[in-house]
């Protein structure tokens, strides 16, 4: 019977243990939606970054972008754990203003 292990990472500043959690990252203009692994201490924008940098070869960057989280812009100064996201949860990255 296999077992399955949380990935973990520890941070150097306090010892502290964070997890890794995993999210469905969709980017508009992408035809694949892509799963990534975000830490709990990253904002948004370094989320959403994430997401386009994975994206690269098929996508564009844009620079004014919106991370969307369960039907809203999130705060891009928010970390990943302050947004309140939870494993495979599903955002979106769009490019600012699109509906």
């Amino acid at each position: 019977m296999a077992r399955r292990q949380k990935s973990f990472f520890r941070l150097a500043s306090d010892e502290r243990t964070c997890m890794a959690i995993p999210l469905y990252g969709f980017l508009e203009g992408d035809t694949l939606g892509l799963l990534m692994l975000a830490e709990e201490s990253e904002t948004i924008l370094q989320l959403a970054r994430k997401l386009q940098q994975a994206a690269s070869l098929r996508v564009a960057r844009i620079d004014q972008i919106d991370l969307i989280y369960n039907g809203k812009a999130i705060d891009p100064a928010l970390t990943v754990a302050q947004a309140g996201f939870q494993e495979l949860d599903r955002f979106e990255v769009m490019s600012r203003g699109t509906p």
